[in-house]
């Protein structure tokens, strides 16, 4: 597979160009990605702290479907309220076509009534390369700067990935600072993180250029923190944990998760959003506590008794033939298959991190009263609870 030299992706249309931002009271929003999940918690979240209509791109084969495709996403998270529907502009249209596919009418009425564009979209597949990629990850993030652009300039808030950091020069090093940006040195490996690095470096060239932009990465997103609603169920800790309850055994490792609910993830953007002084900056959003490996094996063993498991622990290579064993005695259960080709590739979760240095931030939520909600046994009880009314657990077919 040839190598990408991301430097050289990473280079904005000279064509566009911001004129001076005037702020303006917010009305009118444009968000990608609403359909997915974190994109309905943001829509759910503009909807309950704004007075703004919304106006959604969403795959569909035409505009109605795609308010109907909104409405049945909203319901499956438990997020509809009737009274929104007249909040909610639905375009069908796609990321990775020039103007989203959207008529020429259209793209100009947005750019001229549309104050912000909160751009969540994109594909999300980890084996898929690059150039597969590319169009709809670094093209339509050129697209939405296009947009921002058109008549009056409009800030753009960006949805990126803590996985941009993923390289050897930050991996080797033991701290990541909030004002920190992603390099280049030509080790970040995966399609996925190396489109969401190029599509940052897009964005801090439109910043150069004037543009008031802001960029949010999350770590691992999971349920809500009340309800537990989770569409994240290929993530590979969701899969760990079926597949280790399904076998009855957890493996022992030295390393530590961080993870963050989605309802905090979605609250700390819009609310971040709103302030001007955030303006122009980037923000890690993870959990300040991370979650040491043992601590996330008792919890989990803690509620094997009230949710009918048996969870024992085993050293990492035992885990694993445990596994191996299942799936050679002709278990057909795909998380096992899943999990063995998890633990054989190199893989974010088992992947020793920095620590993550970022008290400005955490400041200005605290400001907010945006609490990021800490992960143990309540958490993890209100996870899998989920997961067994779902059917999730015990679904061999996955």
């Amino acid at each position: 597979m040839p190598t990408i030299n991301l430097t050289e992706e990473a280079t904005l249309a000279a064509d566009i160009c911001f004129k001076p931002y005037e702020p303006t009271a917010l009305k009118q929003v444009f968000l990608t990605g609403a359909s997915g999940f974190l994109g309905a918690f943001l829509l759910a979240e503009l909807l309950e702290k704004t007075q703004a209509e919304v106006h959604c791109l969403v795959r569909a084969d035409d505009d109605i479907h795609a308010a109907k495709r909104l409405q049945t996403c909203l319901e499956r998270y438990q997020l509809w309220q009737a009274d929104w529907q007249n909040r909610i502009h639905a375009w069908a249209g796609d990321l990775a076509e020039a103007q989203f596919g959207l008529s020429n009418a259209t793209w100009q009425y947005l750019g001229k009534h549309i104050d912000s564009i909160y751009h969540n979209g994109a594909i999300i597949h980890n084996f898929f390369p690059y150039t597969r990629l590319k169009a709809a990850n670094v093209t339509g993030t050129e697209t939405v700067l296009r947009l921002a652009a058109v008549d009056k300039t409009k800030p753009v808030h960006f949805v990126s990935s803590m996985a941009v950091f993923f390289s050897q020069h930050y991996l080797q090093q033991g701290k990541l600072d909030e004002y920190d940006l992603p390099v280049d040195d030509g080790t970040l490996k995966g399609g996925y993180k190396q489109s969401k690095w190029v599509a940052e470096a897009l964005i801090r060239q439109a910043q150069a250029r004037g543009l008031p932009a802001s960029i949010y990465r999350p770590v691992r997103i999971l349920g809500h923190s009340q309800t537990g609603v989770n569409a994240n169920l290929k993530d590979a800790l969701c899969q760990l944990v079926k597949g280790c309850i399904n076998l009855g055994q957890f493996p022992d490792l030295d390393v530590r998760i961080n993870l963050v609910p989605v309802d905090f993830v979605a609250r700390a953007i819009v609310a971040l959003s709103m302030q001007p002084k955030a303006l122009g900056r980037g923000f890690n959003l993870y959990n300040p506590e991370s979650t040491q490996w043992p601590d996330f094996y008792q919890d989990l063993q803690q509620l094997g008794t009230e949710m009918d498991y048996r969870l024992e622990q085993l050293g990492f290579d035992d885990w694993l033939a445990a596994l191996q064993a299942k799936i050679d005695a002709g278990d057909k259960r795909q998380v096992y298959t899943f999990l063995r080709l998890f633990f054989r590739s190199p893989n974010n979760l088992l992947m020793k991190k920095p620590a993550l240095h970022s008290p400005d931030m955490w400041q200005l939520l605290q400001e907010l009263n945006i609490i990021c909600p800490e992960v143990d046994v309540a958490l993890w009880r209100t996870y899998l609870r989920y997961f067994q009314a779902i059917d999730y657990l015990t679904d061999v077919g996955d």
